[in-house]
Protein backbone atom coordinates (compact mmCIF):
# COMPACT_ATOMS: atom_id res chain seq x y z
CA UNK A 1 0.00 0.00 0.00
CA UNK A 2 2.54 2.44 -1.24
CA UNK A 3 0.04 4.70 -3.07
CA UNK A 4 -0.07 8.49 -2.17
CA UNK A 5 -3.64 8.02 -0.94
CA UNK A 6 -4.50 8.50 3.29
CA UNK A 7 -4.51 5.02 4.93
CA UNK A 8 -5.50 4.57 8.83
CA UNK A 9 -4.72 1.89 10.98
CA UNK A 10 -7.60 1.11 13.00
CA UNK A 11 -9.63 -1.97 14.73
CA UNK A 12 -12.69 -3.11 12.55
CA UNK A 13 -14.55 -6.07 12.15
CA UNK A 14 -13.89 -7.79 8.91
CA UNK A 15 -14.82 -10.62 7.50
CA UNK A 16 -13.34 -11.96 4.10
CA UNK A 17 -14.18 -15.53 1.91
CA UNK A 18 -13.72 -16.98 -1.45
CA UNK A 19 -15.23 -15.15 -4.24
CA UNK A 20 -18.87 -16.09 -5.41
CA UNK A 21 -18.94 -17.47 -8.75
CA UNK A 22 -21.87 -15.73 -8.63
CA UNK A 23 -20.93 -12.90 -7.19
CA UNK A 24 -22.19 -9.34 -9.32
CA UNK A 25 -20.76 -6.19 -8.89
CA UNK A 26 -23.72 -4.40 -9.21
CA UNK A 27 -25.29 -5.47 -6.56
CA UNK A 28 -22.09 -5.29 -4.24
CA UNK A 29 -22.22 -1.02 -5.87
CA UNK A 30 -25.91 -1.01 -4.55
CA UNK A 31 -25.29 -2.25 -1.73
CA UNK A 32 -22.17 -0.29 -0.51
CA UNK A 33 -23.66 2.75 -1.62
CA UNK A 34 -26.70 2.21 0.56
CA UNK A 35 -23.60 0.82 3.17
CA UNK A 36 -22.17 4.87 2.76
CA UNK A 37 -25.93 6.05 2.91
CA UNK A 38 -26.62 4.39 6.36
CA UNK A 39 -23.22 5.85 7.83
CA UNK A 40 -23.80 9.16 6.90
CA UNK A 41 -27.65 9.17 8.08
CA UNK A 42 -26.04 7.98 11.68
CA UNK A 43 -23.41 10.45 11.80
CA UNK A 44 -25.83 13.11 10.80
CA UNK A 45 -28.25 11.93 13.84
CA UNK A 46 -25.73 12.23 15.94
CA UNK A 47 -24.55 15.23 15.70
CA UNK A 48 -28.22 16.56 15.44
CA UNK A 49 -28.32 15.00 19.11
CA UNK A 50 -26.05 17.32 20.37
CA UNK A 51 -27.15 20.71 18.10
CA UNK A 52 -29.99 23.04 19.67
CA UNK A 53 -33.07 23.18 17.81
CA UNK A 54 -34.89 25.96 16.83
CA UNK A 55 -37.40 24.38 14.90
CA UNK A 56 -40.98 24.27 15.02
CA UNK A 57 -43.11 22.20 17.34
CA UNK A 58 -44.33 19.82 13.65
CA UNK A 59 -40.90 19.21 12.43
CA UNK A 60 -39.46 18.87 16.62
CA UNK A 61 -42.19 16.03 16.49
CA UNK A 62 -41.69 14.16 12.97
CA UNK A 63 -37.61 14.43 13.71
CA UNK A 64 -38.93 13.02 17.15
CA UNK A 65 -40.21 10.23 15.04
CA UNK A 66 -37.36 10.10 12.51
CA UNK A 67 -34.82 9.47 15.38
CA UNK A 68 -37.42 6.71 16.73
CA UNK A 69 -37.39 4.47 13.07
CA UNK A 70 -34.25 4.94 13.06
CA UNK A 71 -33.52 3.60 16.17
CA UNK A 72 -35.58 0.74 15.83
CA UNK A 73 -34.26 -0.36 12.43
CA UNK A 74 -30.74 -0.05 13.90
CA UNK A 75 -31.63 -2.52 16.74
CA UNK A 76 -33.71 -4.52 14.56
CA UNK A 77 -30.72 -5.13 12.19
CA UNK A 78 -28.62 -5.47 15.46
CA UNK A 79 -30.54 -8.54 16.01
CA UNK A 80 -30.14 -10.52 12.88
CA UNK A 81 -26.48 -10.39 12.66
CA UNK A 82 -23.80 -10.94 15.49
CA UNK A 83 -20.11 -9.10 14.48
CA UNK A 84 -16.92 -10.83 15.42
CA UNK A 85 -14.16 -9.24 17.23
CA UNK A 86 -12.50 -6.18 14.99
CA UNK A 87 -9.18 -6.61 13.88
CA UNK A 88 -6.38 -3.93 13.21
CA UNK A 89 -6.69 -3.04 9.90
CA UNK A 90 -4.74 -0.60 7.46
CA UNK A 91 -7.13 0.92 5.03
CA UNK A 92 -6.78 2.79 2.20
CA UNK A 93 -9.41 3.74 -0.34
CA UNK A 94 -7.08 1.47 -3.10
CA UNK A 95 -6.39 -1.61 -0.43
CA UNK A 96 -6.80 -2.99 3.34
CA UNK A 97 -3.65 -5.69 4.86
CA UNK A 98 -5.03 -7.43 8.36
CA UNK A 99 -3.81 -9.61 10.17
CA UNK A 100 -5.65 -13.17 9.50
CA UNK A 101 -5.75 -16.62 11.72
CA UNK A 102 -5.80 -18.87 8.43
CA UNK A 103 -4.41 -17.51 4.84
CA UNK A 104 -6.24 -17.12 1.37
CA UNK A 105 -4.28 -18.54 -1.43
CA UNK A 106 -1.94 -15.90 -3.08
CA UNK A 107 -3.47 -13.53 -6.01
CA UNK A 108 -7.11 -15.45 -5.56
CA UNK A 109 -10.03 -12.80 -5.43
CA UNK A 110 -11.94 -12.12 -2.08
CA UNK A 111 -14.94 -11.03 -0.94
CA UNK A 112 -13.88 -8.26 2.01
CA UNK A 113 -16.81 -7.49 4.38
CA UNK A 114 -16.03 -4.27 6.05
CA UNK A 115 -18.26 -2.78 9.32
CA UNK A 116 -17.08 0.44 9.41
CA UNK A 117 -19.68 1.42 12.22
CA UNK A 118 -19.64 -0.53 15.14
CA UNK A 119 -23.25 0.52 15.45
CA UNK A 120 -24.59 -0.55 11.96
CA UNK A 121 -24.69 -4.08 10.91
CA UNK A 122 -25.05 -3.34 7.30
CA UNK A 123 -21.19 -4.22 5.80
CA UNK A 124 -19.18 -2.86 3.39
CA UNK A 125 -18.57 -5.43 0.38
CA UNK A 126 -15.54 -5.24 -1.73
CA UNK A 127 -14.00 -7.47 -4.36
CA UNK A 128 -10.46 -7.72 -3.30
CA UNK A 129 -7.39 -9.34 -4.96
CA UNK A 130 -4.76 -10.55 -2.79
CA UNK A 131 -1.19 -9.38 -3.56
CA UNK A 132 1.02 -10.99 -0.73
CA UNK A 133 0.38 -13.55 2.22
CA UNK A 134 3.32 -13.36 4.97
CA UNK A 135 2.84 -15.75 7.74
CA UNK A 136 4.30 -14.44 11.18
CA UNK A 137 3.98 -16.79 14.57
CA UNK A 138 1.03 -18.80 13.28
CA UNK A 139 -0.95 -15.88 11.91
CA UNK A 140 -0.98 -14.23 8.58
CA UNK A 141 -0.45 -11.10 7.48
CA UNK A 142 -2.66 -10.46 4.04
CA UNK A 143 -2.19 -7.54 2.07
CA UNK A 144 -5.47 -7.10 -0.82
CA UNK A 145 -6.31 -4.75 -3.32
CA UNK A 146 -9.41 -3.79 -4.07
CA UNK A 147 -10.62 -4.70 -7.53
CA UNK A 148 -14.53 -3.35 -7.60
CA UNK A 149 -15.14 -0.46 -5.87
CA UNK A 150 -15.71 2.11 -8.79
CA UNK A 151 -14.80 5.94 -8.68
CA UNK A 152 -18.16 7.08 -6.32
CA UNK A 153 -17.49 4.21 -4.20
CA UNK A 154 -13.77 5.01 -3.74
CA UNK A 155 -14.80 8.90 -3.28
CA UNK A 156 -17.39 7.65 -0.27
CA UNK A 157 -14.55 5.18 1.06
CA UNK A 158 -11.78 8.27 1.06
CA UNK A 159 -14.64 10.44 2.82
CA UNK A 160 -15.06 8.21 5.43
CA UNK A 161 -11.43 7.28 6.13
CA UNK A 162 -10.36 11.05 6.02
CA UNK A 163 -13.28 11.44 8.60
CA UNK A 164 -12.61 8.79 10.61
CA UNK A 165 -8.95 9.87 10.68
CA UNK A 166 -9.75 13.63 11.96
CA UNK A 167 -11.89 11.72 14.72
CA UNK A 168 -8.91 9.49 15.97
CA UNK A 169 -6.76 12.99 16.62
CA UNK A 170 -9.30 14.86 17.97
CA UNK A 171 -9.65 12.17 20.34
CA UNK A 172 -5.90 11.88 21.01
CA UNK A 173 -5.64 15.88 21.31
CA UNK A 174 -8.57 15.96 23.89
CA UNK A 175 -7.06 12.84 26.03
CA UNK A 176 -3.80 14.51 25.73
CA UNK A 177 -4.39 18.42 25.86
CA UNK A 178 -0.94 19.48 26.13
CA UNK A 179 -0.05 18.51 22.78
Amino acid sequence: MQDDVLSIETPLVLKWSALPETMSPSSLRQNNLLTFSLIETFAEQQSAVHEVHSSSPELQRIENKLNLLIEMVSQLSGQSQQHSVPVPVRLSCKAIKWLSDSAPAETASLLVELYLDGEMQHALKIIARVVSVTESDGRYLVQARFTSLDEAEENHLEKWIFAHHRRIVAQSRARNPSS
